[in-house]
């Protein structure tokens, strides 16, 4: 909602002038005969409904329709602004791992013990609050590979996307190199000088069609950076299962971490591998990968603004028409 003429609104400043003069008159108008008689005039009848609501409806009516008027004339407008504007960022295609060891409770929110994906999502919900500008699309993986969205500006629509992850809902695999693929897919066909895959995982490859190092290799075909981010080690983490009993205990287990590979994957696509162990150690990573290359584009933004003026003047029409009416049938005038 803007205004078009606001410098209309200044004649508001002169309603209560006006408004004072009508409230003399109305005193004036109401002062009535005066006559001898031991009856109190209430008791005459004259304090009666009609009395009572003449003013408004003979000054109150034409005061609140000369201000519908005012801001009539002050051309309110409604509707959505696009300019052609110049912004920097990035493309960037966010890979997430969601199998099963994503479960493992060896990260902390607020010094509470909480599950890798969980950590992950809080630290990727403070990364994409600094990425205004930048498209970002979100590919997540398990033995099973799914597009949650395309490349958007949209980070409203990807954090939703993001909170609704959950363990084990593509799968409890690890297919690395097929969520290159579908990576690749969805940035390769972009015109930009820089295309980004973030990959995280805490895992190693053990499932899928493409293997980690093809899907690489591809990537550098592409002129895709493939940044890595390994999320624990091989060491035992405890993770929940469930008893034979029904109901759920905490184990710890040894954790399949490959390392070398996930090293490999950024090398030979151009990107950065890191190594993140516990929340703060993440937090560090996505900090470090705040800083990536920038480009420049060119945005498309048009104008397109509704007029409210025949709305309010037809409004104010109306009230006027309501008080004519409302005081040739309500009200008797005489004639002084």
């Amino acid at each position: 909602m803007r205004l078009e003429s606001p410098y209309f609104l200044l004649l508001l400043l002169a309603l209560p002038w006006l408004f004072g003069g009508l409230s003399r008159r109305v005193r004036k108008e109401s002062t009535g005969l005066s006559f001898s008689s031991p009856l109190s005039f209430a008791e005459l009848g004259g304090s009666s409904w009609r009395t009572r609501s003449y003013a408004f409806v003979s000054h109150g009516l034409l005061f609140l329709a000369l201000i519908v008027m005012i801001f009539a004339l002050a051309r309110p407008q409604r509707g959505s602004a696009f300019r052609e504007v110049e912004w920097s960022g990035r493309d960037i295609v966010l890979l997430l791992d969601i199998s099963g060891s994503m479960l493992a409770l060896d990260f902390s929110i607020d010094g509470r013990r909480a599950d890798r994906l969980s950590a992950l999502k809080m630290v990727m919900k403070e990364f994409l609050a600094k990425r205004e500008g930048d498209r970002l699309g979100l590919v997540i993986f398990g033995d099973k590979v799914f597009t949650q969205s395309p490349l958007t500006l949209d980070r409203g629509a990807i954090n939703q996307y993001i909170d609704r992850l959950e363990v084990g809902m593509a799968g409890q695999g690890t297919a690395i190199g097929d969520g290159l693929a579908i990576g690749l897919k969805r940035i390769k066909d972009i015109e930009a000088k820089s295309k980004v895959i973030i990959l995280v995982t805490d895992g190693k490859n053990n499932s899928g069609k493409l293997g980690p190092i093809e899907g690489a290799e591809l990537a550098k075909e592409l002129g895709v950076k493939v940044h890595v981010v390994g999320i624990g080690s091989t060491a035992p983490a405890p993770i929940p299962m469930r008893s034979p009993f029904g109901g759920m205990t905490v184990v710890t287990r040894p954790m399949e971490y490959d390392e070398e590979t996930l090293q490999k994957i950024a090398a030979t696509s151009g990107g950065v591998y890191f190594n993140a162990q516990d929340t703060e150690g993440l937090q560090r990573v996505y900090q470090e990968i705040d800083l990536l290359e920038e480009r420049r584009e060119k945005v498309q933004e048009y104008l397109n603004y509704d007029e409210l003026f025949p709305e309010l003047l037809f409004f104010a029409v109306t009230l006027l028409l309501l008080r004519e009416l409302l005081l040739a049938k309500l009200f008797i005038r005489v004639p002084a």
